[in-house]
């Protein structure tokens, strides 16, 4: 790829940052096992019908666990991962590159430089008023006949229970707190028809019961919730041992109540 379409992963040092769960090694892991166990859950990694992209931008890219699959499938492909802060990025195959850059402040890329744009679960690292701003930036990187590809949590579950109910809460407190909303995700493929893209949509049904991907997922946000303890402390100022009593009884509850998180995936050609 020509360097001049990008800049390397020395540029913009300090970029805007909303991204409330830590960046640790623990973290790290949770976010590669989610990636497999959502990939057990679709049976792919790519939603879009996406064929011979010659480059590709994954933005918001954490652990890069999404563009290392990208590379392998199309090897003749760039694959560009973006993230404002590059601490939980593992090593990536020779065909990526690193770029250091916020999606919320624009991304230093040319127009139409993308043959396929993805991005997932980055609807909690932006502020409800940056969204129009955000799908934007994403239509403008991204070629003619291209593909933008987004996959977000919300913040609904379905058949929840009281303790699941009250953890709900917490969490739109939490990231109220940032002006980010969750449950903006369900809005996004009436926000890409504004813009005048045509989304295709699959609601994400993802069981926190049951069966061994009921499991999984169980763990996954489970964990997720116990990295996020200490912000419902600080920000909300809840003691940590109603927190933890709360996370302890998530589980069986989600057994007993058949509980499941909802979240969605949208694909849109740019024409």
């Amino acid at each position: 790829m020509p360097h001049n379409h990008y800049q390397d992963e020395q540029a913009q040092p300090e970029v805007q940052d909303c991204y409330l769960l830590p960046r640790t090694l623990s973290e790290q892991d949770r976010l590669e096992f989610q990636h497999y166990t959502f990939y057990r859950l679709l049976g792919t990694h790519f939603l879009a019908p996406v064929e011979c992209p010659r480059i590709i931008v994954d933005v918001g890219t954490g652990t890069g666990i999404w563009a290392k699959e990208a590379a392998r499938r199309w090897a003749q492909a760039h694959v560009l991962t973006v993230d404002s802060n590059l601490t939980l990025l593992r090593k990536l195959p020779r065909n990526c590159r690193v770029l250091q850059a916020s999606l919320l402040e624009g991304l230093p890329l040319a127009d139409g430089i993308s043959d396929y744009t993805h991005q997932r679960f980055l609807a909690e690292a932006i502020p409800l008023t940056a969204w129009r701003r955000a799908l934007t930036e994403l239509r403008r990187v991204t070629a003619l006949s291209g593909w933008i590809e987004l996959v977000e949590l919300s913040d609904q579950c379905l058949n929840p229970g009281p303790q699941t109910l009250q953890m709900q809460y917490w969490l739109r407190r939490l990231f109220l707190c940032h002006d980010i909303q969750l449950s903006f995700a369900l809005e996004l493929p009436e926000r890409f028809t504004e813009l005048g893209l045509v989304p295709q949509v699959r609601k994400i049904v993802a069981p926190l019961w049951g069966s061994q991907i009921g499991k999984l997922f169980c763990c996954d946000v489970l964990q997720a919730l116990q990295h996020l303890q200490p912000m419902f402390t600080q920000y909300l100022g809840l003691a940590p041992e109603e927190v933890a009593q709360a996370l302890s009884e998530l589980p069986e509850e989600w057994e007993r109540y058949r509980t499941s998180w909802l979240c969605i995936a949208i694909w849109t050609q740019v024409l």
